[in-house]
């Protein structure tokens, strides 16, 4: 059986900037992306678990599996149902595991503002 595919998110609101990072262990990859006109810590968390979902759908990850320090994000139904339909699976873990995610919100962007734009329109499609 192949290993999973392991993703780290976390979200950060600081000096009203509103960040997430994606952490992929697999292949020591980071990303992180600056979202415009969000304020909320609970609303950036699920933006950075859906494009955790989207990034595993962008690189045909399949048995891809993404941790998150934030219950509420990853027990949206509509989250997890999209999850569900991408063979994406979600877990809770505690915000003294999630370290790496957190330190990575802390750095300069590495994507696009286009990423945003798109991110965006997908949650909005999923989510509102």
């Amino acid at each position: 059986m192949k290993k999973k595919r392991i993703l780290y998110v976390d979200a950060t609101v600081t000096n009203d900037i509103t960040k997430i990072s994606l952490y992929d262990i697999s292949n020591n990859l980071t990303n992180i992306l600056e979202l415009l006109n969000i304020k909320d810590n609970n609303i950036a968390e699920q933006y950075g678990v859906l494009y955790a979902i989207l990034y595993a759908i962008k690189h045909n990850y399949l048995n891809c599996h993404i941790l998150s320090d934030n219950l509420h994000a990853i027990q949206n139904k509509k989250i997890l149902q999209y999850a569900k339909d991408n063979k994406v699976s979600l877990s809770w873990i505690p915000r003294e595991i999630n370290i790496v995610a957190d330190k990575i919100t802390k750095l300069d962007p590495t994507v696009k503002v286009k990423e945003w734009y798109i991110l965006n329109a997908f949650y909005r499609l999923i989510l509102e």
